[in-house]
Parts: C-alpha cells; sequence; structure tokens
C-alpha cells in the first residue's frame, strides 16, 4: 500500500516540474508557412494583394519586408505563388511572392533621353508599359536593363516617372521608372543655354526634334505639342524658322526642332508643317483688295479661310506671303490680308497683319 501511494506521489510530483519547467522555459515554434497559388486581382495595391484562388479571393498583406524580386509586376490576370504566415493582425502576411517575367530587347540612341509622368493603365505587362498621361496613353517598352529598383510594386493606377530613350525598333524604351507619388503628365528635356547675342534664340547645345499634333491651348508665342512622350510646351520666339509652318490649327502634325534655355523653357528653332505645304506661286493682278476677319479651322499652309462679313473667302498663300504681321495663324485669330487676283482665279495673300 505505502508503495502504491509512493508512486502516485512521485507521478504528481513529476507532473507538478514539468508544469513548471513549461512555464518557466517555454518551446519556441515558429509560425507554420502556406504556399497559395492564384491570379492577381483587380482591386490588388502596393501594400495588399487579392489572390483570386480556386477557394476563392485571399486577402494577403504586403510588407516591407516581402521579397517582391521575381514578381515587380502585380497586374490583374497574373499568375503568382505566395509563401505566406498569419500575423498578429490576423492577415495572411506574404514573405515572398513569384511570378513569371519574359523581357525582349533592342539597340537604345540613350544620347536623348525624355522624362515622362503619368499612371500605370490597362495593358501593360512585364514586356511593354502603357502610361496614362493628360492627353493620351503613351506605350514604352521594358528591357532586361530597364532600372526598376525605384518602384516596389507595379500595380495598376500607381503614379510613374519614366526616363526613357528612342529604340532601333521605333518605341520609346524605359531606361528607369521610379514612383511619382501624385504628380501630374510631363515632358522634360536636359538644359542648354540660350544665345541672345542676335534678335533671335539659337541653339549652343544639343538640339532634340519632336512631332506630334498642335493642342487647342497653342498660341502666337507659345506651342503646345502632344507628342507620344507627353506634352510640349515649346517658345516660339522671333528667331524661329517657320518658313515651312505658318498655320497652327487644333490636331495638326508638325515636327519641332528645340532646345531647353537657361530659363528653364523649352525653345523652338524650326516647325515643319507635316499636313500641308503652301500653293505655287502665280501671276497676280496689280489690284489689290484689302479684307479682314477671322481665321476659319479649316485653314492649311497652302489656303487661307478668312470668316468676313460677307462670308468665308477662300485666299491661297504661297512662297511670296508676307508674313511679318503674323507669323503663326490660329484658330479664331483676327487679320488683316491684303490680297490679289492670281492667274489662277484664286485670290493670294500678299500680306497678313494680326488685328
Amino acid at each position: 500500500m505505502k508503495n502504491k501511494v509512493s508512486r502516485v506521489i512521485s507521478i504528481l510530483l513529476a507532473a507538478v516540474m514539468i508544469t513548471i519547467c513549461a512555464i518557466a522555459f517555454p518551446i519556441q515554434s515558429e509560425a507554420a508557412e502556406m504556399t497559395f497559388s492564384g491570379t492577381v486581382a483587380d482591386k490588388t495595391t502596393s501594400d495588399l494583394l487579392y489572390l483570386s484562388t480556386s477557394g476563392g479571393v485571399m486577402e494577403i498583406k504586403i510588407d516591407s519586408s516581402t521579397d517582391l524580386s521575381t514578381a515587380k509586376f502585380l497586374l490583374p490576370g497574373y499568375k503568382v505563388s505566395c509563401v505566406c504566415t498569419v500575423g498578429s493582425d490576423e492577415y495572411w502576411h506574404a514573405s515572398k511572392i513569384t511570378g513569371s517575367s519574359s523581357v525582349g530587347s533592342a539597340s537604345v540612341d540613350t544620347s536623348k533621353q525624355y522624362t515622362v509622368t503619368g499612371t500605370l493603365a490597362k495593358g501593360t505587362n512585364e514586356e511593354v508599359l502603357f502610361l496614362k498621361m493628360s492627353d493620351g496613353t503613351m506605350e514604352l517598352k521594358l528591357d532586361p536593363s530597364t532600372d526598376t529598383s525605384g518602384v516596389r510594386a507595379f500595380t495598376m493606377g500607381k503614379s510613374l516617372k519614366v526616363v526613357c530613350s528612342r529604340g532601333s525598333d521605333a518605341y520609346m524604351h524605359a531606361l528607369s521608372i521610379s514612383d511619382n507619388g501624385g504628380g501630374s503628365s510631363a515632358v522634360s528635356i536636359p538644359a542648354g543655354n540660350i544665345d541672345t547675342s542676335s534678335s533671335g534664340v539659337t541653339a549652343t547645345s544639343q538640339t532634340y526634334n519632336a512631332t506630334g499634333k498642335v493642342d487647342k491651348s497653342t498660341t502666337s508665342s507659345v506651342l503646345y505639342l502632344n507628342a507620344n512622350e507627353g506634352q510640349y510646351q515649346i517658345k516660339l520666339d522671333s528667331g524661329v524658322n517657320n518658313s515651312a509652318c505658318h498655320v497652327l490649327m487644333p490636331g495638326q502634325s508638325v515636327t519641332v526642332s528645340f532646345f531647353r534655355g537657361s530659363d528653364e523653357w523649352l525653345h523652338a528653332v524650326a516647325l515643319v508643317n507635316n499636313a500641308s505645304k503652301q500653293a505655287s506661286t502665280t501671276t497676280l493682278d496689280p489690284n489689290q483688295l484689302t479684307v479682314s476677319g477671322t481665321i476659319d479651322k479649316a485653314t492649311t499652309e497652302s489656303t487661307l479661310y478668312l470668316a468676313t462679313s460677307g462670308g468665308t473667302m477662300q485666299i491661297r498663300m504661297d512662297g511670296s506671303t508676307n508674313y511679318a504681321g503674323c507669323p503663326f495663324l490660329l484658330k479664331d485669330k483676327s487679320v488683316q490680308v491684303i490680297c490679289q487676283r492670281g492667274a489662277d482665279e484664286y485670290y493670294h495673300a500678299v500680306s497678313i497683319t494680326s488685328k
């Protein structure tokens, strides 16, 4: 009997000691890791991954420590795998997200670099970045050498700043991409100096070319040009060579050579109207007619459509037309025109002056 009591007491003492040890020296255990695979859902942001799986949509936190080295593009429909653990906030937290990456390459002229900003748009993938800007969407190629270290994760609507150059495949290629916060769309060009020693402005550093469409905001002193790279705002100085472009109508295609001056403005060196050319010269009747009116939107380099009190006149503009009093013809601009009848039965503008 005494032996049985002793054994019971021994067992109880052992149990007490085990309990005390467990309290004093708790066993450390790591949270269990789980791997989930699925496709990225539309609502995904840089901080929260919505993962569509066979069991439904999961919400997975993306932390500063999450390894995104092989899955920077978290775009709708992309297939990814996530190694996750449960955090103290009861959310799944991704320790690593993996996906696939496949990009191409082309020869890129990095001597001419542009900086554009906008928001990541639908259609973007590991090969092409679609950047939504104020005047449209720009398409930029992504190469293996593209520096994306400035962006933690690419998600829909994210504001980005991209440095890019033209490639041998005629596409703009992204050289580097960084987070732009809430910045607006813009284009910037490396700076140069302005030589004001003459009446005009000439480039003393590298000159750049851009082709685009004239924006309705254009004035006689500033050209707003909507190009693939974004919108340029280019000063039209008195010394600009506009012999091949006197008309700046909204939507008209033009090519402009320009440089950045020390005043931080872009300045036009020369412009070319890609839509039309001046009319041919012809023999003119010596009698002159002076008319006034406003320039109609139908005006081209060859024909001035002038809205007058008596109706709309069509007046030819040729190589002999004097534009000194009105270097650029803009929609709804009031002008006075001295014209003469030509052998082709059209009136030809001898001179055009702003009113």
